[in-house]
């Protein structure tokens, strides 16, 4: 992809990200990567393009105030979010508005990092996977999720089309950089060329689940950096948006609401 496009949420965008999404998938692969980073008591965890924060209090649940977590990520709004999320009187995780590409810490200052669905988004992947490398100790390690290509994501899939016909080719475009570094052979090679060894991709498949399907569908648009251009539609052509994108993924919603497939490379590397 010539055109990086970040994944910025705006406005009321980290409210429904932490409603709907964490809920709905974002939570269960926290919770995975978390547990594949088999953490130990003091250890330096730095948790890359954190969003709201739902590695980070993972990980704190996992040792809680025996480890020390730093969050970073480049969008204000969702470091706002998590300190919200995390008084530090209550749960001691330190939040920084930080570029992945240039991070604010010394040389070998963490013993893990952890990066849900960041990497994809990163305008110079190799810079930012070379810093993150630059900051772990000797001994460090890292874990990241990466999705696999559009095409394993049905209900994606079946957002990616409307919006290309009812919004804009920008819009879907912003949607579809979720997907762009899902070839498991190129994402190896950024790892190596930062200086990565024992590099492990382990392909990995969830569901994606939630109840009514109807309220996932508009919180999964409020969170995103598209939501102003769908509010911008006539309401007609919203509602008609809608029904199509539900009658797409009407093979993937059962009497529990929505339950659809999702496939994620996750990468664990030592320094």
């Amino acid at each position: 992809m010539n055109e990086k496009i970040g994944w910025k949420l705006c406005g009321d965008g980290p409210e429904a990200y932490e409603k709907y999404i964490v809920p709905g998938f974002s939570g269960a692969w926290a919770e995975d990567i978390v547990g594949r980073a088999n953490l130990h008591s003091g250890d330096r965890i730095l948790d890359v393009a954190c969003g709201t924060g739902i590695v980070s209090r993972y990980a704190y649940k996992s040792l809680g105030e025996s480890i020390h977590i730093t969050g970073v990520d480049v969008n204000e709004v969702v470091i706002n979010k998590a300190r919200e999320l995390c008084p530090p009187n209550l749960i001691p995780i330190e939040w920084k508005q930080a570029n992945a590409e240039a991070l604010p810490f010394p040389d070998g200052k963490f013993d893990v990092a952890l990066c849900q669905q960041g990497l994809q988004y990163f305008p110079d992947r190799n810079l930012a996977l070379t810093e993150i490398h630059r900051v772990l100790a000797p001994t460090g390690r890292v874990v990241f999720s990466v999705w696999r290509p559009l095409e394993y994501f049905p209900f994606y899939l079946a957002l990616h089309g409307a919006l290309e016909q009812y919004v804009s080719t920008k819009a879907a475009s912003m949607l579809a950089a979720a997907f762009t570094l899902g070839d498991s052979t190129q994402l190896r090679g950024v790892f190596e060329s930062a200086g990565f060894k024992h590099i492990d991709i382990c392909l990995t498949v969830k569901q994606m689940r939630y109840s009514p399907v109807e309220d996932f569908l508009i919180g999964s648009f409020v969170a995103s950096p598209f939501a102003n251009d769908i509010l911008e539609l006539k309401e007609s052509t919203r509602e008609e948006m809608f029904r199509k994108i539900h009658t797409s993924i009407l093979d993937y919603v059962d009497d529990h609401g929505l339950a659809a497939p999702m496939e994620c490379y996750v990468v664990s590397a030592k320094k």
